[in-house]
């Protein structure tokens, strides 16, 4: 986002500087005081600009929360992009999946802060663009349980959006605790963790489709197949 094509609210061409400097001025605001203690003043301030200017991109303090949120997903987004057609393999894509949303949270965990402990807890959050883009950001997670799926690694049986989820859950909840609480450390050093559990649940057992044949066969059939044959 913020190419010079693009038109502020008023029509005039977008600095993409200038509204990059908005955003990261609000994400430590945001990040300092909370959402709702900040002020499009202090935002402002952080960021150098004046508050029209401010509204010339941005409708509302609101609005710069969920612009923030879109700006770092689509950069995490290119990021992922770029690496995962050269992994091979739906288990080993999953475990760099993973891996990039782990790296991604410890290593902004200012955004991070925000992301999970404001923005989950919007319930506009859930019907803006922004989200939308949060959503398409996961779609690797479906498509390379379906591929995985296809190459009979993964079970059939389970909804893909279900597994998405699940996965999102796992890291979500680590992440969550490690910012109020501290712990662990570093989450990226628990991806074999998680990649751990997920397999447990989504992997197919090599057993799994196998057709189990049972035969009956009556004492005299025994006794005949048994009986030496005279040649």
């Amino acid at each position: 986002m913020g190419e010079s094509q693009q038109s502020s609210k008023n029509g005039k061409k977008r600095n993409p500087e200038k509204e990059l400097a908005i955003l990261e001025g609000a994400l430590r605001v945001f990040g300092e005081k909370g959402f709702d203690d900040a002020t499009v003043a202090a935002i402002c301030q952080q960021a150098k600009v004046s508050e029209p200017t401010l509204y010339e991109y941005f409708g509302s303090k609101e609005d710069v929360l969920f612009s923030i949120s879109e700006l770092y997903t689509r950069r995490e987004v290119e990021r992922v992009s770029a690496l995962v057609p050269y992994i091979h393999g739906s288990r080993e894509k999953l475990r760099a999946i993973i891996q990039a949303y782990l790296e991604f949270y410890e290593g902004n965990r200012l955004y991070t802060s925000v992301a999970l402990l404001t923005l989950k807890g919007n319930r506009r959050y859930a019907t803006s663009p922004a989200y939308q883009t949060v959503r398409d950001a996961a779609r690797p997670i479906v498509e390379t349980f379906k591929a995985g799926v296809a190459e009979g690694v993964f079970r059939a049986a389970l909804d893909p959006y279900l597994v998405r989820n699940m996965v999102l859950g796992f890291i979500e909840h680590l992440t969550t605790q490690w910012l109020v609480v501290g712990r662990p450390e570093r989450i990226t050093d628990q991806r074999d963790a998680i990649f751990a559990m997920v397999m447990r649940a989504i992997e197919r057992d090599p057993d799994e489709g196998a057709v189990e044949l049972k035969l009956t066969i009556d004492r005299e059939t025994l006794g005949n197949l048994l009986r030496p044959r005279a040649d």
